[in-house]
């Protein structure tokens, strides 16, 4: 009887090409697959918010006015509160909102986050800069959202508040640090700081990789020199 042969292993290198390729796939197809399907949920959410007016006006579904009518009243309210006599009338609902007691806290909460995103400079993320951690040559990218902190008695110097944001995560925490112990990073906006510090540092750092190096490199060459001056 004559024995069985196995069959033919596929050679090392073809499972190898194997491999990479799926990697490359996934590393393609999954941002992209994951944004459409992130779009298209917001999508039917805000779809939906007036999917029950339009079915009791019109008796039928049209799929995307709800987006339609949601982007139209947004702008109307923009509109009517850039006119003195609207924006009054914003105002006092806003207030009247601020003192219900539990609502308050949720609404106000939302509103300063709506800001600090959206609201530019006067508002929003000032700008990005590096908090140095411990004097161990660590850091960390922070976000200035107060340059002046006046309330907060017994200070004695000149503080910003910097929110410094979580990895993956939704949150962050708010430091207090003197002005002259934060690294500016004029060239990385706050957007772009976000970004990178929520990315877990995975993002596109180019601006923040350079500076980094730059204040190595100068804290090396300090260490230099103050190391040249020390008496032998």
């Amino acid at each position: 009887m004559l024995p069985v042969s196995s069959p033919p292993k596929a050679p090392s290198s073809r499972r190898w090409h194997l491999r990479r390729w799926f990697v490359q796939g996934l590393l393609i197809s999954l941002p992209i697959g994951l944004t459409i399907y992130f779009v298209l949920m917001v999508g039917r959410w805000v779809d939906g918010i007036f999917n029950g007016p339009i079915h009791a006006l019109f008796g039928v579904d049209i799929p995307g006015l709800g987006i339609l009518l949601t982007l139209v009243t947004i702008l109307g309210v923009g509109f009517l509160a850039s006119h003195t006599l609207s924006a009054w009338i914003f105002e006092r609902i806003n207030a009247v909102l601020e003192r219900i007691p539990v609502f308050h806290s949720i609404y106000s909460t939302i509103q300063e986050t709506v800001e600090l995103l959206l609201g530019g400079k006067d508002r929003g993320f000032r700008s990005a800069v590096l908090v140095p951690q411990n004097g161990a040559g660590a850091y960390v990218i922070g976000l200035v959202t107060r340059d002046e902190l006046s309330e907060i008695p017994g200070l004695g110097e000149d503080c910003l508040a910097v929110y410094v944001p979580m990895a993956y995560n939704i949150g962050g925490f708010t430091y207090v640090v003197p002005r002259d112990q934060l690294i500016p990073l004029p060239e990385l906006s706050p957007q772009q700081a976000l970004r990178f510090a929520m990315a877990g540092g995975v993002g596109s750092g180019r601006h923040l990789r350079e500076k980094l190096q730059a204040v190595k490199a100068a804290a090396e060459a300090t260490d230099k020199a103050e190391a040249g001056e020390a008496p032998h």
